[in-house]
């Protein structure tokens, strides 16, 4: 009896803590959401600071405000479960693998404590989608969410309810797709990419300007159809350099990502953003009267206007089956998804981006930078030009922070990242604008708490107005099982990553930490 008694007062905190804040007042958890500065409470929903994560709920998928990026294929696990900890640096938790991580080069060193060594023999290849540019734009893929600026891959919905990849060309229909070496035997597939300033990894104790995520989920076929699949995510840094020209990949996102803000400020009756970033198609509508904060109120906007639905993403269709079992909406794959791709000519494939490279620089400048070349969805990876990066199993960085891990052998329930141990270099006008996109970010109409208003999760510093999207480090554990790939492990195809391992082939301490990066810096 006294058992029951205690269940029944467990369970009764629990409907408590999903369905009432402190104050007591019944809301929908579905209105909880999170922010990255502290927790603030209203009549009608939390935003919930780094350290209370754990509370944002996320009972249903349709109108859930508080899981931006979930994903789960492994059975015993649903999508009402929470999996944020709170670890940071210096206080753990206990055994866990909560990301993000400082990734670090004395972990090569036998003696450090977390010490593994790289099994990897060869780097991640990749094969882009068959999403061009237009498509993506067609498709409405960018966005400029509350913690992040995303580029989705589209997929579209069939007549039997199933979904496939948005975007076909002459190949057909793939996804993009990249090759984990060691212990995967199928390919990843790209299902989204997000962008962070500053950057949430740190590398040798150093943050950086900004970080690229490009999110995968994992395709096992046959028998393990759905089952223990994994969360894949490859990222990159951004560093800002005094001598560094534009990066031009970036401006041209950049440009689509200021054409979405301008659509929903014209669909909120809002007027243009007045900020200017030349080279980006320059905005006159000029709708309606602004106030003294360059906002209208909200009762002076065009609340029946509407914006073209956002695609869903892979991440958002798994997410759907496991909360709704009773309505599956499976994700076709084709046979390009799986083909071997032995016959590549990477060669060619590396030779045709330095002559990319060199036409650029004397293509004329066009109109939203659409002079800087053939549009690669794994741009980031071909601009960092290098193979050599970090590998450990952690979590999203984001509720619920995917990825539970349960002591023992199984790893399952993993995201599994790919740290790029190269920054790509960007110029400070970039970095200024990426901040104010996330700063000045406008609710879109549909927003069920403060359509057409600022609302960002950033939290945001009054003297520079730069912003700040990544979640606090968490405290390096042995379950990370964190690894350090470079040169001794395989040969590189990028000539920059060639020349840098030649020229440190017999200093490693150089290599390590003197000059880490294949462009000439002195340390970090």
């Amino acid at each position: 009896m006294m058992r029951l008694m205690l269940e029944c007062i467990v369970v009764a905190f629990l409907v408590a803590l999903t369905f009432a804040d402190d104050d007591g007042a019944n809301r929908p958890a579905e209105y909880d959401r999170f922010n990255y500065d502290t927790t603030v409470r209203a009549n009608d929903h939390n935003d919930y600071g780094p350290e209370d994560w754990i509370r944002v709920r996320c009972p249903d998928t349709q109108t859930c405000l508080g899981w931006p990026d979930s994903f789960d294929e492994a059975i015993g696990w649903s999508f009402p479960e929470n999996s944020c900890q709170w670890c940071p640096q210096g206080r753990g938790c206990g055994t866990h693998h909560q990301s993000p991580i400082n990734v670090y080069r004395e972990v090569v060193n036998e003696n450090d404590r977390l010490h593994n060594v790289c099994i990897d023999g060869h780097w991640m290849k990749y094969f882009d989608s068959t999403c061009t540019w237009d498509e993506l734009v067609r498709n409405n893929a960018f966005s400029i969410e509350r913690h992040t600026l995303k580029i989705a891959q589209p997929t579209e919905q069939m007549a039997d309810g199933s979904f496939r990849i948005g975007c076909q060309n002459e190949l057909g229909r793939r996804w993009g797709k990249i090759d984990f070496a060691k212990g995967f035997s199928d390919w990843w597939h790209l299902s989204h990419v997000d962008l962070h300033v500053p950057s949430e990894h740190t590398q040798n104790g150093k943050r950086y300007d900004g970080e690229i995520q490009m999110y995968h989920f994992y395709s096992v076929s046959g028998e393990q159809a759905g089952v223990n699949n994994e969360m894949g995510t490859v990222t990159v840094f951004l560093q800002v350099y005094d001598n560094a020209p534009d990066y031009g990949t970036l401006n041209r996102v950049i440009c689509q990502w200021r054409k979405v803000e301008d659509q929903t400020r014209a669909a909120c009756g809002l007027p243009s953003v007045e900020t200017e970033y030349p080279g980006c198609h320059v905005y006159t509508r000029g709708r309606g009267v602004s106030t003294s904060s360059g906002l209208r109120s909200l009762s002076e906007t065009n609340n029946n206007s509407t914006l073209p639905p956002k695609p869903k993403s892979a991440h958002d269709i798994l997410m759907h089956n496991y909360l709704h079992p009773e309505n599956i909406m499976p994700i076709t794959m084709d046979e390009e998804d799986y083909k071997d791709e032995d016959d590549f000519d990477w060669a060619a494939f590396i030779a045709a981006q330095y002559e990319n490279d060199r036409q650029v620089q004397n293509r004329r400048h066009l109109l939203n930078y659409d002079h800087v070349g053939t549009w690669h969805n794994y741009w980031p990876l071909i601009d960092s030009r290098t193979e050599y990066y970090y590998r450990y199993g952690g979590t999203q960085t984001v509720p619920p922070c995917y990825g539970r891990f349960v002591l023992g052998n199984n790893r399952a329930q993993t995201n599994n990242w790919r740290v790029m141990k190269d920054p790509i270099r960007i110029s400070q006008r970039q970095l200024n604008e990426l901040h104010r996109l996330l700063r000045e970010r406008i609710a879109p109409p549909d927003d069920p708490l403060v359509a057409c208003q600022a609302d960002t999760a950033a939290k945001v510093d009054p003297v520079t107005g730069f912003v700040d999207v990544a979640r606090p480090l968490q405290n390096n554990d042995k379950a990370h099982h964190m690894v350090y790939c470079e040169c001794e492990n395989w040969g590189s195809q990028w000539e920059e990553d060639k020349e840098y391992c030649r020229i440190f082939r017999n200093d490693k301490n150089a290599r390590l930490f003197q000059h880490p990066y294949n462009f000439y810096t002195d340390g970090f």
